[in-house]
């Protein structure tokens, strides 16, 4: 999937991206903290070991704007320049424990960044206005929509407080 232009970012802003898996409706999950509009970090996971060998992964990119596999960014928070040194931090040690008890789930990416998100909004990095489960349904149906689609969008959740 290629598109001809690139997203417009905002700096300093927490973005949930969802990226094509191919022929399927599941979507790897991620989170982007765009520092500039072209630049920024990925925060996610990753299990290329198998289903039970889940790696954090920590990597700044400059391709998320122009990225071909991008379904959808969605725009979580603002986050200050101050902070983003210890929100990476943070999420380096959100544990990679096999069952989430808080959303009753196996591992994945999708819970990850969920687990993310709640220590994020619980120690005040981000003020979410609405529930992480309905933040999660939100990115679903708009990533599906998306994908059936063959576009791609950046969105500001019903979670955004500026």
């Amino acid at each position: 999937m290629t598109f001809p232009q690139p997203l417009k970012l905002e700096p300093n802003t927490l973005y949930i991206l969802l990226l094509d898996r191919g022929n399927t409706y599941l979507f790897h999950w991620e989170l982007y903290l765009a520092q500039t509009a072209t630049t920024g970090t990925i925060f996610h996971i990753i299990n290329e070991g198998g289903p039970t060998a889940w790696e954090y992964k920590s990597e700044p990119t400059n391709e998320i704007p122009t990225l071909g596999r991008l379904i959808l960014a969605l725009q979580i928070g603002t986050v200050s320049p101050v902070l983003h040194a210890a929100l990476a931090d943070r999420l380096a040690i959100v544990p990679l424990t096999l069952y989430s008890a808080r959303y009753r789930e196996t591992l994945n990416c999708v819970v990850w960044v969920l687990e993310a998100l709640f220590a994020l909004d619980d120690e005040g990095y981000v003020s979410l206005r609405i529930g992480i489960r309905e933040i999660e349904q939100e990115a679903k149906q708009i990533g599906m929509m998306n994908k059936s689609q063959c576009i791609r969008t950046l969105v500001r959740s019903r979670a955004f407080a500026k």
